[in-house]
């Protein structure tokens, strides 16, 4: 199953009012909408089911809708038993860009950009983006959102080259 934070969650991040349990606070700032359970409960060490269960009577947390309910969407190497899943159960790495904003989609559309921003950090960066997860997720304005996306593409450039970099990027600006 496939979860993704609601509104109460994304403010929960920021306010920790509510989840003052460092495995549930962790497990909430890594659900993305892209990992299955299974996937976060294999590189999440002490997590169970019951954290899942906590979370959502919270509020915090739901079921993502099906991938053929998702506009656009596609399910092909996202399944924890499927072909793009590793053996130490972190992130895979895709070998092609994100194609997720349309290059004539200007102005970029929040909701948008913010998760193509979040997929590009969990699929390239996998734990090692987990400074710019958080920061994703504190990000209010667009123009936040795109001095994050400026410092992800820096982190993807330096782990990984110029020719990942230069994928991200056309995965977050269509050029």
């Amino acid at each position: 199953m496939i979860w993704i934070k609601t509104d109460a969650g994304r403010t929960e991040i920021q306010a920790r009012a509510l989840v003052k349990e460092r495995v549930q606070r962790t497990l909430l700032l890594l659900i993305d909408g892209i990992k299955s359970d299974a996937l976060l409960l294999a590189s999440l060490g002490g997590t169970s089911g019951a954290d899942f269960e906590a979370l959502q009577a919270l509020g915090l947390i739901a079921c993502a809708p099906s991938p053929s309910a998702r506009p656009g969407a596609s399910s092909p190497g996202r399944t924890a038993a499927g072909p793009a899943s590793t053996a130490s159960g972190l992130a895979p790495t895709l070998p092609t860009p994100l194609p997720l904003l349309d290059a004539e989609s200007a102005p970029l559309d929040y909701a948008q950009f913010t998760a193509t921003l979040t997929r590009l950090i969990s699929g390239e960066l996998g734990l090692r983006g987990f400074v710019l997860t958080l920061a994703v997720e504190k990000a209010g304005t667009i123009e936040e959102l795109q001095a994050v996306a400026q410092r992800t593409v820096k982190q993807i450039r330096e782990r990984k080259g110029d020719a990942a970099a230069a994928a991200a990027r056309r995965a977050l600006y269509g050029n």
